[in-house]
């Protein structure tokens, strides 16, 4: 499966992602590209999040970290794990991720998981 390479960034000052989708340098797992603007990533100030190459049944973008929701209406976390992208505790199928919608994140839903 080819996929686009892309990150976002959970600013942790601010608590908010940055407005701008980023990409990255392969010379430094921790610098990104972001259109005009370059900047290296501190792991105590962001969180980075790749992009799985899939959208949910709405068409939105699903990441690393966001909160997913199937027809079993169990939330579960989408994290990437031994080259794989999981949701909840195992492996989910390309299909599975296109019939989910996505309803949240970790940073600004959490409360979802409970």
């Amino acid at each position: 499966m080819n996929r686009e390479i892309k990150f976002r960034v959970w600013d942790k000052l601010p608590k908010k992602f940055l407005d701008y989708p980023c990409y990255f340098n392969h010379k430094d797992f921790n610098e990104f590209t972001a259109f005009d603007r370059y900047f290296k990533c501190d792991e105590d100030e962001c969180v980075v999040q790749q992009y799985t190459g899939l959208k949910d049944k709405n068409g939105k973008e699903i990441y690393e970290g966001d909160i997913l929701l199937d027809d079993v209406k169990i939330p579960l976390k989408c994290f990437y794990d031994n080259g794989k992208f999981m949701a909840g505790i195992s492996y989910a199928s390309q299909e599975w991720f296109s019939e989910c919608e996505i309803i949240g994140n970790i940073f600004e839903n959490k409360d979802l998981l409970k």
